[in-house]
């Protein structure tokens, strides 16, 4: 009862009218500069914000990020992200700017938004404040996490502030007031809908501008990231010769990890029936568990886990006959850019929509993805997996794993690209 006392008094100081007011005050002082109130006669300048640090989640937005290109394609758009993930997006052909989010090292949500709230204000008076924007977008809907990012919206002043209502998830409903246009609805949706949806739901294009198709299409960003290091010879060239398949047999959480020594058998029948070599990716957080699914593998097999950075290993992914892995960041990265992509996911088919992990949200981008599921979850699991190991997921066979990959390849020629040994 105590704890929960305190954590709502904690919470009150980073209320959005709080800040708001807080933020007045620096405006009447001069430390920040005061909003436009003159509406734009035209879109110039654009600040997307989304300062977050999670590869999917970020890769999912970017097919917001496309869109506002094609709607306003001489405008200049600049983009507030987590600091690791800035490499990625300023490697976006048509991004201007990055400006990034440094992470709090506070482990307490609440205790680290106050951290989260004085880094935001600190980039934006150091980086952001010197530039006028016409539109501000926040894309992010989840209440908590859309705090953040719909703060550094409201800091630009610009005339036309975009973002989800707290609404949208029975969360803090005071979020809207960062915005001059809130938008509501999208729960079920796939992610990268909800995310395009936002613009016709704020009034900047029709309504009905984005159908549920754009979550079979690949993610324009990331292939002309691909397309733009090729072009200026900046590519991770493969450490193996000819095709090869890319495993990321790591996740966040442990229930979403498929079993090694199954990884391990798949890895050989790709080299046995395909004459494809593996290539093992991770953080180096999964280094251990990628060195031993290399090594079973066998000679066929290298691991690169902890030893690429985020474009490295989207330059490996782009270059792949096919990608296989569990549900993370990794497999957002493949299915946007289009290659072949299984995802294995623990929730069953019958998740529902509006769950926080439900693979109907959360699969990833693409007109090549197949997500395999387990049919029926395993007690006392009911849809979604909520057990602390790997459970509900060890109902994914490595026959239907092995039939996914030869529906895949199947018109793969397979010797068709040679790379050079670069490592």
């Amino acid at each position: 009862m105590l704890k929960a006392v305190l954590g709502r008094a904690i919470g009150v100081g980073v209320a959005p009218k709080l800040l708001l007011a807080r933020v007045a005050a620096l405006r009447v002082l001069g430390q920040l500069p005061k909003p436009r109130t003159d509406p734009a006669k035209s879109i110039e300048r654009i600040f997307f914000s989304f300062p977050y640090h999670s590869v999917g989640d970020l890769t999912l937005s970017l097919s917001l990020l496309d869109r506002i290109h094609d709607r306003w394609p001489q405008a200049r758009i600049d983009v507030a992200v987590g600091a690791s993930m800035g490499p990625l997006v300023q490697a976006i052909p048509y991004v201007s700017r990055t400006f990034r989010l440094k992470r709090s090292n506070i482990r307490n949500p609440r205790l680290a938004a106050y951290a989260e709230v004085r880094n935001a204000t600190r980039l934006f008076r150091s980086e952001i404040a010197s530039t006028e924007y016409d539109l501000a977008i926040a894309p992010r809907w989840d209440s908590f996490d859309s705090f953040f990012s719909g703060y550094l919206a409201y800091l630009t002043g610009a005339p036309t502030r975009c973002g989800y209502s707290g609404h949208c998830d029975g969360g803090a409903s005071e979020v809207y007031r960062f915005y001059t246009v809130a938008a509501n609805g999208g729960v079920g949706e796939h992610e990268t809908v909800r995310y395009t949806r936002l613009l016709g739901r704020c009034g900047l294009e029709p309504v009905d501008a984005v159908d549920e198709s754009t979550a079979r299409h690949p993610i324009r960003a990331l292939q002309e990231i691909a397309e733009s290091r090729k072009a200026h010879g900046t590519t991770m060239l493969s450490p193996v010769s000819g095709s090869y398949a890319v495993l990321s047999p790591g996740a966040s959480k442990r229930w979403h990890k498929w079993p090694v020594e199954r990884f391990a058998s798949i890895g050989r029948d790709l080299m046995n029936e395909f004459g494809i070599h593996t290539i093992v990716i991770g953080s180096q957080q999964d280094a251990a568990l990628c060195a031993d699914l290399s090594s079973r593998i066998g000679s066929a097999s290298r691991s690169l886990a902890g030893e690429t950075d985020t474009l490295e290993m989207l330059d490996l992914i782009a270059g792949a006959a096919l990608f296989l892995g569990n549900e993370s960041g990794p497999a957002q990265i493949a299915g946007g850019l289009g290659i072949r992509t299984i995802v294995l996911s623990p929730h069953s088919p019958s998740s529902p929509m509006d769950h926080q992990h439900s693979p109907s949200r959360w699969k990833p981008a693409g007109n090549e993805v197949r997500m395999l599921q387990p049919v029926v979850s395993a007690a006392p699991c009911m849809g979604i997996c909520q057990h602390p190991q790997a459970h509900c997921i060890l109902r994914i066979s490595e026959e239907q794993v092995l039939a996914s990959i030869r529906s895949a390849l199947g018109t793969l020629p397979l010797h068709g690209r040679e790379t050079k040994l670069t490592r």
